[in-house]
């Protein structure tokens, strides 16, 4: 594995972005009136993403079917890893520079890239595992901070050969906060740009941030760290949009230390009540029931410890759209934050040899209706496939399994694992090494992605 030097570190480089870009294009016919069928799924043709550099970090390129080829442009410059570009491989190196940008051609390939590697102590420390995200209309992120020993940094790339052009807007626990320079926000093209979050609102130790894309190709992630209450570092992926029911997979620890996060952006008053769903079965959550969330409020709820420990999901319903997250302080050197997904459909890659710093992750698996199922196989570097398991989810339950059997002869030789789920599982892996923790919301690899679909007629 080879190292592309530069003077940037986590400290000042902390995650970059990713982009996964589908084009569809339909020519229709002059005259006549045009509607609109239900979407259709397209099949995804290329795929474009760029990750995280820094002399900490690891970065993990694959895919879920071999792709027919891949470029990387690092940036702002350096010369790329060779190894990095062969599209028919789980590929990972060291990228000592701002940010690599890949790009993967080939039909229903799933191209993915992952980081991962331990931030320094004078950026928080603790274990960071992430994927890299995709463009972005409009993210939101919640748990950052500008303030109180708890600070963000937003990260936005523009992975284009154009001008990329996006507002932001922060909400906080008193309502929206007037933020600095956040609207038209314009990124040249390839352009990676970090903006601490206290130069857009200072003193702030609890915000949320929405990101809205109005021009060209943007993505956005969030790096948080923190020595405040809760100490670590943590990359923010975006959440789900703000909707009246979700499900927040993968909340990992003990009775104490979780933080129910809650964003209202609406004009209205949210009521919020949450279930959990836990090994033994779903459950109202005590303490979580009728959570009142003011209009355009930031609420932090602390879980109380009669909710429990163990692996659980929380199921979020609200009578007006909200965005939701959790914070799990598994200890005092580190946190994660597992985000709100739908339902798995289709293939999620789950990192396995990503850097040192990585070891086997387990798989956090919840089945919020009926019993559904999930497959499970691992493959090597050069996507063998070496072993297969399924595992089933009894309806309303959360059950958690290890990727890889530490104890079965092939497990040094896996590079990742690949998760298919039926029947609407929310999945997550969790990744632990000495104190260090970090969650992963597993999301479908981009294989297939639904398109307008539209007809002329006469």
């Amino acid at each position: 594995m080879s190292r592309i030097k530069s003077s940037r570190w986590w400290a000042v480089a902390p995650p970059a972005l990713a982009v996964a870009m589908v084009a569809a294009a339909s020519v229709m016919p002059a005259g006549g009136s045009v509607v609109s069928n239900p979407p259709r799924p397209v099949e995804v043709v290329e795929s474009s993403y760029a990750c995280p550099g820094g002399s900490i970090i690891t970065l993990a390129a694959g895919q879920v079917r071999p792709g027919a080829s891949r470029t990387v442009h690092l940036s702002p410059e350096g010369t790329p890893d060779p190894d990095l570009s062969d599209a028919g491989v789980w590929s990972t190196a060291s990228v000592d520079a701002a940010g690599a940008i890949i790009t993967e051609t080939g039909r229903d390939t799933g191209a993915s890239g992952f980081f991962a590697g331990r931030a320094p102590a004078s950026g928080g420390g603790g274990l960071v595992v992430g994927e890299c995200a995709g463009v972005i209309d409009d993210a939101w992120f919640l748990g950052a901070g500008s303030g109180d020993r708890h600070f963000s940094t937003l990260i936005l790339t523009n992975l284009s050969s154009t001008p990329a052009v996006a507002d932001i807007l922060l909400w906080g626990p008193d309502g929206p906060v007037d933020a600095v320079n956040a609207s038209g926000v314009t990124l040249a093209p390839y352009e990676i740009r970090r903006t601490p979050v206290a130069d857009l609102a200072a003193g702030e130790a609890a915000l949320a941030i929405e990101v809205v894309r109005t021009r060209g190709s943007m993505s956005a992630i969030v790096n948080d760290s923190s020595t405040a209450t809760f100490a670590g570092t943590e990359p923010i992926s975006a959440t789900l949009t703000p909707t009246r029911d979700q499900y927040v997979g993968g909340v990992v620890g003990g009775a104490r230390g979780k933080t129910l996060m809650l964003l209202n952006p609406g004009e209205s008053t949210a009521r919020v009540d949450v279930e959990v769903l836990a090994r033994s079965g779903t459950f109202a959550g005590k303490g979580l029931q009728d959570i009142k969330v003011e209009p355009g409020q930031f609420l932090e709820v602390e879980v109380p410890a009669e909710v429990g420990k163990g692996r659980q999901a929380f199921h979020v319903s609200s009578d007006q759209p909200v965005a939701a997250s959790v914070r799990v302080s598994a200890n005092a050197k580190d946190y994660s934050i597992a985000e709100a997904t739908a339902p798995l459909d289709g293939a999620a890659l789950v990192p396995v040899s990503a850097g040192s710093n990585v070891k086997i992750p387990e798989l956090v698996l919840t089945a919020p209706g009926k019993t559904s199922s999930v497959d499970i196989e691992a493959f090597d570097a050069s996507m063998k496939s070496l072993a297969s398991s399924s595992v089933g989810v009894e309806g309303g339950t959360t059950v958690h399994v290890a990727s890889v059997n530490s104890k079965d002869p092939y497990a040094s030789d896996v590079a990742y694992v690949v998760v298919r789920g039926t029947g609407g599982v929310i999945a997550a892996a969790q990744y632990v090494k000495g104190e260090g923790v970090s969650s992963l919301a597993l999301r479908a690899a981009p294989v297939v992605v639904s398109a307008p679909s539209v007809r002329r007629i006469d």
